[in-house]
């Protein structure tokens, strides 16, 4: 973060807490479970957190330069995050993150009021609704890189506001809203790019208290969004950066599709998800005609086996001892919907050549204590290329990573 701004954050933050203290000053304190917390009376509470994430590459096939690489090239560091989040009033949540040291330092910065048990209203920048594994925090995943189709067809966060809560004794939970692509430019004026997103998810099974565990829980989601004119296509990406798929010429929407399913077991997790994208392209033909519709679709499953208890805690819980095995196939495809005539890659072809990538991912994860864990990951990924136009070929390309994170 800038210094101006921390400046600004840090006093916005000790007004808020000289303001809320005073009215529940017997019952003030600071606590310290997982991480440092500011009790402000029996309904308010704010908390400080922090992660560092450290990959080390070991092999990246992709990437002829790599092998030269020395010890200090190969160490990164993709998250170096802190922020601040808590409840008031036990009514409003609220969250601030940002990544220290970026240009666009600003990840999740929203507050959420309780207007009913089932009603919700959640305002600022946080994660569109849609994709299981993105809505998942990078801190919690099983794997150091997100699926392919998680990745290359989801919207990770945006400006925008959406209801959402639980109804059917919290056994369906809804979300919807709108969202601004182009916030940071201009916010909610004519011409601007919004997507409208809705997802439910179902969670059949009980808890002990109501309906809602999340021992099962099976999503659906929808976005729909506005698509300028331009080279505005979606991407396709290899688990280390390269891109093998590049935008397409769009205009019109994107409306994206998706379905998702979690079973966490006592001994054993599986998760799966299936992502649809459909890009109109209206005018976009070199005859200024309108362009059949970019096909992408992706999707993943995955399963977890664990080796080793956490200290006699329900899986699914904050993580403290444990060792985990998992695995994952996810595949990410892109096409058109015009199947007849020649099909190329040029950017304003009508049949888009059927480009896509499978992956293979192998990993172990280690929860040394409440705060370290370790994770390596060896993914093998295939280009699927039947029409042979992609300079990149066949063989098989691996790549090894191992991450160590600190968070609290």
């Amino acid at each position: 973060m800038k210094k101006g701004t921390e400046h600004l954050f840090l006093a916005a933050l000790a007004l808020m807490a000289s303001a809320v203290a005073p009215a529940q000053a017997q019952d003030t304190g600071v606590i310290w479970d997982r991480r440092p917390t500011f009790v402000l009376g029996e309904t308010s509470r704010i908390e400080i957190h922090a992660r560092v994430q450290s990959d080390y590459l070991v092999r990246d096939e992709a990437d002829p330069e790599a092998t030269s690489l020395g010890f200090e090239d190969r160490l990164s560091l993709p998250r170096k995050r802190v922020g601040v989040e808590g409840v008031l009033f036990d009514r409003v949540t609220f969250q601030v993150e940002g990544e220290v040291g970026d240009d666009t330092p600003w990840r999740d910065v929203f507050a959420d009021v309780k207007v009913h048990r089932a009603l919700r209203v959640r305002a600022g920048q946080f994660k569109v609704p849609f994709s299981l594994e993105q809505l998942t925090s990078g801190t919690d995943l099983d794997f150091i890189a997100r699926a392919a189709a998680v990745t290359d067809l989801s919207p990770s966060r945006e400006i925008g506001f959406m209801l959402h809560g639980r109804v059917a004794d919290k056994a369906i939970k809804y979300e919807a809203g709108v969202f601004e692509v182009d916030a940071t430019s201009r916010l909610w004026t004519a011409g601007a790019v919004r997507t409208l997103a809705g997802r439910v998810t179902v969670a059949p099974l009980a808890d002990g208290k109501s309906r809602g565990s999340d021992a099962l829980e099976i999503s659906a989601a929808l976005l729909r969004s506005d698509q300028p004119e331009g080279r505005g296509g979606l991407n396709g990406h290899l688990v280390m950066g390269e891109t093998f798929f590049r935008p397409m010429f769009v205009n019109g929407t994107r409306t994206r599709m998706g379905a998702s399913v979690a079973w966490n077991g006592t001994r054993a997790s599986l998760r799966g998800e299936l992502i649809r994208s459909l890009d109109t392209r209206l005018g976009q033909g070199i005859d200024n005609g309108d362009l059949s519709d970019l096909v992408s679709t992706g999707g993943y499953v995955a399963g977890i086996w664990h080796l080793a208890a956490r200290d006699g805690r329900r899986w699914g819980q904050a993580p403290l001892r444990g060792l985990d095995l998992t695995g994952r196939f996810d595949r990410l495809s892109f096409g058109s919907a015009a199947q007849s005539g020649e099909a190329f890659l040029n950017p304003r072809a009508d049949r888009v050549a059927p480009i896509g990538k499978d992956a293979w991912t192998a990993g172990v994860n280690w929860y040394v204590n409440r705060w370290v864990k370790v994770q390596a990951n060896t993914v093998r990924e295939q280009i699927v290329d039947p029409l042979s136009l992609l300079p990149i070929g066949a063989a098989p390309l691996w790549s090894t990573v191992v991450r160590f994170q600190v968070a609290m």
